[in-house]
């Protein structure tokens, strides 16, 4: 059963996070007043924010994600930052409300509003657009966005996101063991309360399985001698943390000399490959690629931002096969990067690939 989850306000301090290749997506996707699109991997909503100040007066965004804590936590302060053309929202007010702005009372003006507000309501059926509303948000999975779409009555919409990178907060402070640069509890799951932790995975997936998932979403070529160690290890002590893991994968390529050179590259593998067992990353690609391309109408558009050649390769193949068909044409030849300065200014757009596909007017 699909629910669609109101928010409530909460003022987050330093949380610098930066949207990547921004400039790119909108130049795109370029959105009109009036507008409807969706935002696939909603994260701090930075994309959407852009989308919505150039979608207005009446245009809305419906927003997805996975992870509960995105929805409950976004407050809505990008919309106090004017674009550079002058084109902002009501820059008045950083309130976000979860149902209708306070009515005034004596002595206390109303609250301003920018136009921009979580969804007011726990199930479709109630009020999916009320007035005043534009943005919509959606606890849930992409791979689901057809079913999520029609719920909320996004319909030949103009313009799709995805956006693949991870939020920083699941980096910085999810506690959830996404990084191997903390000591943390290995869940990795962006959804909290669903699906096996990579703590399970670790501790009961067969050496054979685990060689798989190293080499085929870690592209790691020392598969093989990291799965050992592990299930050498575990005979004795469950592995619990990120930071046991670690040290499982160091000793176990202790004999090399030149590990000191990779080690880095060789641990990020192996927690991507993890992530991607514990989520269902690649699939998830797949199904939401194909629901998209149903609700997209014609003339519309996808954007689809990878950020390792596994999820690239997918958005690449499933760009070609539309072409192919004769129902597709693809807007990007090659995929689009980030500028030098956009790395200097975030060093996490380094390996952002954008891919651009635009629906044949033609096309069902």
């Amino acid at each position: 059963m699909l629910n669609f989850v109101a928010t409530r306000y909460t003022r987050r301090q330093n949380m610098a996070h930066k949207p990547v290749l921004l400039k790119e997506v909108i130049e795109f996707l370029d959105p009109k007043p009036d507008e409807t699109f969706i935002d696939a991997t909603f994260g701090d909503g930075g994309h959407s924010t852009e989308i919505l100040k150039r979608n207005a007066p009446n245009g809305k965004v419906l927003g997805i994600d996975l992870d509960q804590k995105a929805i409950e936590e976004f407050d809505g302060s990008y919309f106090t930052e004017a674009t550079q053309d002058g084109r902002g929202l009501d820059s008045r007010s950083i309130f976000i409300y979860a149902s209708e702005p306070p009515t005034a009372t004596a002595g206390t003006p109303r609250q301003n509003r920018s136009g921009v507000e979580p969804l007011p309501f726990t199930s479709v059926q109630d009020k999916p657009f009320m007035e005043g509303k534009r943005l919509f948000l959606f606890q849930g999975n992409f791979a689901q966005i057809g079913e999520i779409a029609r719920s909320a009555h996004f319909n030949n919409v103009n313009g799709i996101l995805f956006d693949l990178g991870f939020r920083t907060f699941h980096i910085e402070d999810s506690g959830r063991g996404f990084s191997f640069q903390k000591d943390e509890p290995l869940d990795m799951r962006y959804d909290a309360s669903f699906g096996k932790t990579a703590e399970e995975i670790i501790n009961s997936y067969s050496e054979t399985e685990l060689e798989r998932i190293f080499k085929e979403y870690g592209e790691e070529r020392n598969y093989k001698r990291i799965a050992r160690a592990i299930a050498e290890i575990r005979r004795k002590n469950r592995i619990r943390t990120s930071g046991e893991l670690v040290e499982i994968i160091d000793a176990a390529n202790m004999s090399d000399m030149s590990y000191r050179s990779y080690r880095i590259k060789t641990l990020a593998r192996i927690f991507q490959a993890l992530r991607i067992e514990v989520n269902g990353e690649l699939e998830n690609i797949k199904s939401g690629l194909n629901g998209a391309w149903d609700v997209i109408k014609p003339g519309g558009k996808i954007a689809i931002i990878s950020f390792h050649s596994l999820e690239d390769r997918i958005a690449k193949n499933f760009f070609a096969d539309k072409k192919k068909a004769g129902v597709g044409e693809i807007l990007t030849k090659k995929p689009v990067t980030a500028s030098e300065e956009e790395i200097r200014d975030n060093s996490k757009s380094r390996s952002a690939k954008l891919r651009v596909i635009k629906k044949s007017a033609t096309s069902q």
